[in-house]
């Protein structure tokens, strides 16, 4: 059965800069462990995450990602908790806007939604995309993928959202 090594502390660091920025988690798996653990690396940004996958794309890695989460800020929801949702391709893309284009990481979560560190930026908007990591599910349905990214989504999730109301608790407290 796998397990899922992470607690609370884990996202204080990230959620503690505040309500208003996204950040990634990515789920790892140690190929040495006799049981199957998966351990919670949280990184700030795209540029942090592809450091962190180049390291394990070596031939002597003795871990593999098996999962990669985005996590929303409240500000990006109705309810005003923190969303964590699955991501099926992490890729760089170039993106048109008003004044400029944009040269960037972008996370496609399962609803089809793209994320640039911190903001949502419209599909339409994406001119060209090339993929670093992309689940299995990406550009088809897997109900058993799907349902195991959903239950460490919602895991994350509750952890994410309960060291976020620690942290406002003490804040108020001090």
């Amino acid at each position: 059965m796998t397990t899922l090594r992470v607690n609370p502390e884990t996202f204080s660091e990230v959620t503690s800069l505040g309500a208003g920025s996204t950040f990634l988690i990515v789920c790892v798996l140690d190929l040495l462990e006799e049981k199957e653990i998966i351990d919670i690396r949280v990184f700030e940004t795209g540029q942090n995450t592809l450091d962190f996958l180049n390291e394990l794309d070596r031939p002597n890695a003795t871990s593999a990602v098996v999962g990669l989460q985005l996590a929303l800020p409240p500000s990006f929801s109705s309810d005003q908790k923190w969303r964590v949702e699955p991501v099926v391709d992490f890729a760089r893309v170039t993106v048109a806007q008003p004044e400029r284009v944009l040269d960037a990481y972008a996370y496609r979560i399962a609803s089809g939604r793209y994320y640039v560190d911190g903001n949502e930026i419209p599909f339409k908007a994406v001119r060209s995309e090339r993929s670093i990591y992309q689940a299995s599910n990406a550009n088809s349905s897997d109900p058993v993928l799907n349902a195991y990214q959903a239950w460490i989504a919602r895991i994350l999730g509750e952890l994410v959202n309960e060291q976020f109301i620690m942290q406002r608790t003490e804040a108020s407290r001090g």
